[in-house]
């Protein structure tokens, strides 16, 4: 079994773990990432983007990934493997249909991207230049989840999600290409978000222009 086969099983059974029955429900992020030990950054931070990943905005839990997310980058982008979540959303819980309903779709989104995954461009997901790639995705996905969109746009930090995910695959299968298709993902929610603000002011100034001048 290689290396990368032995990591990718390790984090389905991290994942089916989060998502199997506790003796004390909702599971709190904390309890779930205690458990993780000294593993890498990727099995936190693949369970720290599993509320994302479903299409309901997050309002003020998004602020708390976004302060999540930044925290990971940095330490990320400082080198330190064992990475720690801020208090926060160390105390968020999720209920078990959710946890299991988020981490199929997880594995789903993961063994998707094995199918196609293999030993490339390893210099963008290894040594101190991945870290600091990884570290500047999970920054920018952190800054880009935090942005007041309002509560009512669907899937919004679809984009963000799949950077995460991308990334963290690249760094199990020793894929640098997948680090490309996150940076990918994040100029395509610059480019959404950008056609929401630009939505929002449009139709915004119409209908003050309609309402308070004519």
């Amino acid at each position: 079994m290689s290396v990368s086969s032995s990591r990718y099983d390790d984090l389905v059974s991290t994942l089916n773990a989060f998502a199997a029955p506790v003796a004390i429900e909702p599971l709190a992020f904390g309890d779930a990432t205690d458990k993780l030990d000294t593993k890498a950054y990727t099995f936190t931070a693949t369970l720290a983007v599993l509320p994302f990943l479903q299409p309901i905005p997050l309002s003020f839990f998004a602020l708390i990934g976004s302060a999540a997310f930044i925290a990971l980058g940095i330490q990320l982008f400082k080198g330190q493997q064992t990475l720690v979540l801020p208090q926060k959303i160390r105390a968020v819980t999720l209920s078990l249909r959710v946890r299991q309903a988020l981490v199929a779709t997880c594995l789903k989104i993961i063994g998707f991207c094995r199918r196609f995954t293999k030993p490339r461009l390893s210099f963008l997901v290894r040594g101190k230049l991945g870290q600091q790639i990884g570290g500047f995705i999970f920054i920018t996905v952190g800054l880009l989840v935090g942005i007041p969109l309002g509560g009512v746009v669907p899937f919004r930090n679809l984009f963000p999600s799949l950077a995460i995910l991308f990334y963290c695959t690249g760094e199990i299968e020793n894929d640098g290409l997948m680090a490309i298709f996150a940076l990918i993902c994040l100029v395509l929610t610059v480019i959404f978000y950008g056609l929401l603000i630009y939505i929002v002011w449009k139709f915004g100034a119409a209908a003050i222009s309609h309402f308070f001048w004519k």
